[in-house]
C-alpha cells in the first residue's frame, strides 16, 4: 500500500482511479531480406501512411496538438537525414535493421544533447519514427491501441506520440511515465487536454507491477500506487482545491493586470508547430519568445526566406501585442547539416547564437529579411541570443539597418522592429548599463543565465539540485539587468522558464520587470498571481532574497506570498 513516487510535474491536475500499466515493447528482430532497399522503402511508406491516418483522426477530433506532432513525425519519416543515410549503408552491404537503428540512434542522441529543451525532447520523435519503420520491416501491425477500456491512469515507461494521440481522452484520468520531461509529447498533449501528468518517475514500472489503483497530482509531480483510504481522501481534497483554483484563474483569460500601479503584460513562449495557435487561444499578450530553431533544425537544407516570412507573418497577424522573434540560436550543440561547423569540445561556450552570424551570413540575412517583411504585418521585435559584449549588439544593429536599406531599395514592404537582446550570458547583466544604451529592450533568458552563472550543465540530472533560477546569484544578475533597463528607459522582460515559477515571478515583479513570457498554459495562472501579490510584501521579501545564501532559503521566504 502507498507506494509514493516523485517525478517532474508535466501537467496540472489531480486524479484517483484504476492504474493501466503498459509494458515497453521490444525492438523486433528484422530477418535477412532478399531486397533490403525495396523493403526499406516499403516500410517507410507504410510508416508514413499509418502516421497520416493517426494525424487525420486526431485533426477530425479537434486534437490539434496530437495532429501537429504526428504530422511532424510524417515529415521526419521521409527526412533525407535519416532515409538517405540508411539507404547508403544498405547499398554498402549493411543489414537493413542494423542500418536503420544505428542511424536512428545517432540522430536521436544528437537531438537529446541539444541545449534547447524543446528540440532535445524531439529526440523521442526520431526513436518513435525509427521503431515504426522497424515494425513495418518486421511485418508487425502498426497499431497504436493500448487497450484502454475504462477511465484509468495510464502508467508506462514512455508513451509514443501516436499512442497518446489515439487514446480516448474521456477515458484517461492521468498519465505517469518513467521517462520523458515537461516538453515530451505526453506532457504536451496532456496539457492541451487538461489531463494531469507526471513524468520522469524513476523505477515506475518496477514499482507499478501488480498495482491496481493510483492517485496522481500533476502539479506537485507526485504519484501514489495502491493508495490507502487516507491518501485517497488527501488527493480528493487536492482535486477539489485544484478545480477551484483553475476556475478562479480562468477568470483572468484576456484580463489586464498590474503590479504597484505598473501595467504588466503576460506573453507566451512558442517554439514549435501549433504553439502560435495555443498562445492565441490563451489570449496571451503577444509572444515574448519565438524560438525559431524549429524552422532550421532536423532538415537537410536551410529554410527559405519565404518559408520564414510566412511563419513570422502568421504570428504577427494574430496579436495586437509585440511578437518577439529570437534570431536562430544554433551552433556546436545544435548542429545543422547545411552549415559547415567544426566540432567543439564545449559547445555551450562555443560558436552559437550571435557568434555564428558572420560565418553563416546568408542564413542570418534571410532570417532578418523575413522578419523585417513580417514587421509590416504586425508589431514584430527582434531579439539576439548569446550577446556577451557591446560589440555583439552593435554589429547586429548595423546588419539589421543595412538589410532594411536593401529592402527599401528593392521596394519591398517591410517594417522597423525594435532590436533587443536576450540577457543570458552573465557579462551582459554585468554591463547592462552600457548595453541598455545601444539596444531597445532586454529579455532575461533564465535557463542559460542560471546555467552560466552557476557553472551547471542544465541537461545534467546529477546536477539538477544546483540548477535553480531562485539562487541569489542569479537573482542579483536579474536585478542588475532590471535596474539598468529602468535607468535607460527601455523595457525589461523575463522569458526563461522561471517566468512561470510563482516564486521567481513574484521577485521579478519586485525588481520592476514589465513583462513575463511563459508557456501558453501558464498565462492565466501568471496573471492571477500578479493580481494577488502585495507590492509592499514583495518589496520586503525581495531585499531578503537578494541577501539570502541559497535557492532553498529564497523559496522558503517567498512561498507564503504565492501559495
Amino acid at each position: 500500500m502507498n507506494k509514493h513516487l516523485e517525478g517532474a510535474a508535466a501537467s496540472e491536475g489531480v486524479a484517483i482511479g484504476p492504474a493501466l500499466v503498459l509494458r515497453e515493447h521490444e525492438r523486433p528482430e528484422i530477418a535477412h531480406l532478399p531486397d533490403p532497399g525495396a523493403s526499406f522503402d516499403a516500410a517507410v511508406a507504410a510508416a508514413v501512411e499509418s502516421l497520416s491516418t493517426g494525424r487525420d483522426r486526431a485533426a477530425a477530433e479537434g486534437r490539434e496538438d496530437a495532429a501537429d506532432i504526428l504530422g511532424a513525425q510524417m515529415l521526419m519519416a521521409e527526412d533525407p537525414m535519416l532515409i538517405d543515410e540508411v539507404r547508403q549503408r544498405i547499398t554498402a552491404g549493411a543489414n537493413v535493421g542494423e542500418a536503420l537503428y544505428e542511424v536512428g540512434d545517432q540522430l536521436s542522441e544528437m537531438l537529446a544533447a541539444m541545449d534547447d529543451e524543446y528540440l532535445a525532447a524531439r529526440s523521442a520523435d526520431v526513436t518513435e519514427v525509427v521503431d515504426r519503420i522497424g515494425r513495418a520491416l518486421a511485418g508487425e501491425p502498426l497499431t497504436d491501441d493500448v487497450g484502454l477500456s475504462e477511465p484509468s491512469i495510464v502508467v508506462a515507461t514512455e508513451l509514443t506520440a501516436a499512442a497518446t494521440a489515439t487514446l480516448d481522452p474521456t477515458l484517461v484520468l492521468g498519465f505517469a511515465t518513467e521517462q520523458g520531461g515537461p516538453t515530451s509529447h505526453v506532457a504536451v498533449i496532456a496539457r492541451s487536454l487538461g489531463i494531469p501528468a507526471v513524468v520522469g518517475l524513476e523505477g515506475l514500472i518496477e514499482q507499478a507491477t501488480g498495482s491496481t489503483t493510483a492517485a496522481i497530482d500533476g502539479g506537485a509531480g507526485e504519484l501514489v500506487l495502491d493508495p490507502d483510504d487516507d491518501t485517497k481522501q488527501d488527493f480528493a481534497n487536492r482535486r477539489d482545491r485544484h478545480e477551484e483554483r483553475r476556475a478562479s484563474q480562468a477568470a483572468y483569460r484576456g484580463k489586464s493586470v498590474a503590479f504597484a500601479d505598473r501595467a504588466v503584460t503576460v506573453a507566451a513562449n512558442v517554439g514549435g508547430p501549433g504553439d502560435v495557435e495555443r498562445a492565441a487561444d490563451a489570449a496571451a499578450d503577444g509572444i515574448g519568445l519565438f524560438r525559431t530553431e524549429f524552422l532550421f533544425l532536423d532538415r537537410s537544407n536551410a529554410p527559405t526566406e519565404e518559408e520564414q516570412f510566412e511563419a513570422y507573418r502568421e504570428a504577427a497577424e494574430r496579436f495586437d501585442h509585440p511578437v518577439v522573434i529570437r534570431t536562430f540560436d544554433i551552433g556546436g550543440d545544435k548542429p545543422a547539416p547545411y552549415l559547415s561547423m567544426e566540432h567543439e569540445e564545449n559547445p555551450f561556450l562555443g560558436v552559437r547564437g550571435v557568434r555564428l552570424y558572420q560565418s553563416a551570413a546568408d542564413l542570418f540575412i534571410s532570417q532578418i529579411r523575413a522578419a523585417l517583411r513580417a514587421a509590416s504585418h504586425g508589431d514584430v521585435w527582434l531579439m539576439i541570443p548569446m550577446v556577451a559584449t557591446v560589440a555583439d549588439a552593435l554589429e547586429v544593429r548595423k546588419a539589421v539597418s543595412t538589410i532594411s536599406d536593401q529592402l527599401a531599395d528593392e521596394g519591398t514592404e517591410h517594417g522597423s522592429p525594435k532590436v533587443g537582446i536576450m540577457v543570458e550570458v552573465p557579462s551582459a547583466a554585468l554591463i547592462g548599463s552600457q548595453l541598455a544604451n545601444v539596444v531597445d529592450f532586454f529579455s532575461i533568458g533564465t535557463n542559460d543565465l542560471t546555467q552560466y552563472a552557476l557553472a551547471v550543465d542544465r541537461t545534467s540530472g546529477a546536477l539538477a539540485g544546483y540548477s535553480d533560477a531562485a539562487h541569489p546569484a542569479v537573482l542579483r544578475l536579474c536585478h542588475m539587468t532590471a535596474l539598468a533597463a529602468s535607468a535607460a528607459g527601455i523595457p525589461a522582460a523575463v522569458c526563461g522558464e522561471a517566468a512561470g515559477d510563482p516564486v521567481t515571478a513574484a521577485l521579478y515583479m519586485g525588481m520592476g520587470i514589465g513583462k513575463l513570457s511563459v508557456a501558453p498554459t501558464r498565462v492565466d495562472g501568471t496573471r492571477a498571481l500578479i493580481d494577488h501579490l502585495s507590492p509592499d510584501q514583495v518589496s520586503d521579501v525581495l531585499a531578503k532574497a537578494l541577501a539570502a545564501t541559497s535557492a532553498d532559503d529564497v523559496r522558503e521566504l517567498v512561498d507564503p506570498l504565492v501559495s
